[in-house]
């Protein structure tokens, strides 16, 4: 099965697909946001120029815990690890989701102004790891799990933060009959052309969702402010 498209036309029926579309704190659709339709629906640790396969990813990830503590310390929990090094940057086989659809529509449309951008809107995956899931559970599995984090970051917490969890790194997302209506797929692309993408931010700057708010810290202040006044010098 393919993934079903849906083009957004105008910014009022966002609000209609995220009604019918909705969270529930995680239990019901997974949102995330990507600027460009032609990026693959796929963690960085699976994309050709990381992916290391026979699970060896698993192993980069280890060399960055016995670095990583020299610079922060960090949980005994392996997935809450693995999150703490996806934020960083480092490539993983965890995907970003969030909760919250409009995080979603800012990261489909913060980049990237001359390319169409994508909300996929994902039922809660059927299998869930959790906090006691350890490295060799990851190791062993197959398959794309979902995985709701404690709130272990303030980018986690600010960005409603959820992961699937690709076994191995570069296992896709099937496309299959959704769980709760049959009818429907499981998974929806929600593609939100370049005509429309500033005028989204700017109605998520007036709704609070900036860099300054999903990215607490200097950084994302900064960027924000920046932003900020090139949105008054285009206006003048």
């Amino acid at each position: 099965m393919e993934i079903p498209s849906h083009q957004l036309e105008n910014i009022e029926n966002l609000h209609l697909v995220f009604r019918g579309y909705r969270s529930h704190d995680g239990f019901g659709h997974w949102y995330r946001g990507q600027a460009d339709t032609s990026w693959q629906l796929l963690p960085k640790a699976g994309r050709p120029e990381y992916h290391l396969p026979d699970n060896r990813d698993l192993g980069r990830f280890r060399n960055w815990c016995q670095q990583a503590i020299a610079y922060s310390s960090l949980p005994s929990n392996d997935l809450e690890r693995l999150a703490i090094a996806q934020h960083h940057g480092l490539a993983t086989r965890l995907l970003d989701w969030t909760k919250n659809p409009l995080v979603a529509c800012f990261f489909a449309c913060c980049e990237s102004p001359d390319s169409d951008g994508s909300v996929y809107i994902l039922e809660t995956p059927e299998h869930l790891l959790t906090d006691k899931s350890t490295i060799g559970d990851i190791t062993n599995n197959t398959g794309v799990f979902g995985y709701i984090p404690n709130a272990i970051t303030p980018r986690v917490l600010n960005q409603k933060g959820l992961f699937t969890v690709h076994c191995d790194a570069s296992q896709e997302i099937a496309a299959t009959c959704s769980r709760i209506q049959g009818k429907f797929c499981n998974i929806l692309q929600l593609v939100i052309p370049t005509r429309l993408k500033r005028e989204v931010i700017d109605l998520l700057d007036d709704y609070g969702v900036d860099r300054s708010a999903l990215f607490p810290d200097l950084d994302g202040l900064s960027s924000h402010i920046n932003r900020h006044t090139l949105r008054i010098k285009s206006r003048t």
